[in-house]
């Protein structure tokens, strides 16, 4: 389910943004662009994050500033006099002279390594203080995405509720023509019989007792009366789901699969050309279905 929620906080010369992003995915995904300095707290607010949301794919984007903190970037000695000593070698091999002190000292800053933010230079441990900031302002931006989703549910609620009725009015014309086609096979079946008959045209005929059996075995192929009522069984669930509150996702997944088959097995029992082209509507409103639960909690 998609969703947007952010948050920012101050308590002294510290301030804490966050963002956080939500996409449709059928599982719980988490993915944390932390500062390095706050990196440490990465598995404790994907815990806060899991008290709120169980499904969906979250991206945060956390941005913290110090304006007290000492210190924002560090030389690393080393790297400059590891390039110092190469330097002064390329130019003894090509005989070059060495370019001034100062402008020596400019270029050293300016290459990779000698001059990082000093969160590189170790992994300072968290204060509670700084963890506390972080942990509320991370609650409150995941506290405005739940609402941004639930506001997404309610109308998505509404969409899944009208493909529930489009599927009920396609099935109830399958139940209404469902009683025909026994009757109608019958028919078919003993009019090849009687053609075939008078093919053979050599007295032939067949017992009045075999006739009915095979009619039987034929209705009771065709009949898809248990699919039908296990069908609207499915579709009663899926409203009263709806209707619930707290988490549905899962559960109108896995009925709806049991919806799909139901659906399938009605079409190939029935061998009937009308209702074959109603559980085509039928299979594609409850792929439909199928889409937009994935984008339920």
């Amino acid at each position: 389910m998609t969703g947007f929620g952010s948050a920012t906080q101050e308590q002294g010369t510290r301030t804490v943004s966050v963002d956080v992003r939500s996409v449709n995915h059928r599982y719980l995904k988490l993915n944390f662009k932390l500062p390095k300095a706050l990196a440490s707290l990465e598995a404790e607010l994907e815990a806060v994050a899991k008290r709120h949301v169980s499904r969906g794919s979250l991206t945060f984007n956390m941005r913290f500033r110090d304006d007290g903190a000492p210190g924002t970037y560090v030389v690393d000695q080393r790297a400059a006099l590891d390039y110092r000593d190469q330097l002064d070698k390329l130019c003894d091999s090509l005989d070059i002279p060495l370019p001034a002190e100062s402008d020596r000292v400019l270029a050293l800053l300016s290459l990779p390594g000698v001059v990082r933010a000093a969160d590189d230079a170790q992994d300072s441990t968290v204060s509670p203080e700084i963890k506390q900031l972080v942990t509320r302002c991370f609650d409150e931006a995941m506290r405005e995405l739940v609402a941004t989703r639930e506001a997404e549910g309610a109308a998505l609620r509404r969409v899944l509720e009208e493909h529930g009725h489009v599927l009920e009015r396609l099935l109830k014309a399958v139940a209404a023509r469902a009683p025909e086609i026994p009757r109608q096979h019958r028919d078919r079946l003993m009019d090849r019989v009687q053609a075939l008959l008078k093919e053979l045209d050599d007295g032939s005929a067949v017992s009045e007792s075999d006739l009915h059996r095979e009619l039987c075995l034929l209705a009771d192929k065709c009949d898809v009366a248990e699919e039908l009522n296990r069908l609207q069984t499915h579709l009663d669930r899926y409203r009263t789901i709806l209707a619930a509150t707290g988490e549905s996702g899962r559960e109108l997944d896995f009925l709806l699969q049991e919806m799909l088959r139901e659906t399938n097995t009605i079409g190939s029992k029935a061998n009937d050309a009308e209702v074959a082209h109603a559980v085509v509507e039928m299979k594609v409103e409850v792929e439909r279905m199928k889409e937009q639960v994935q984008n339920l909690e």
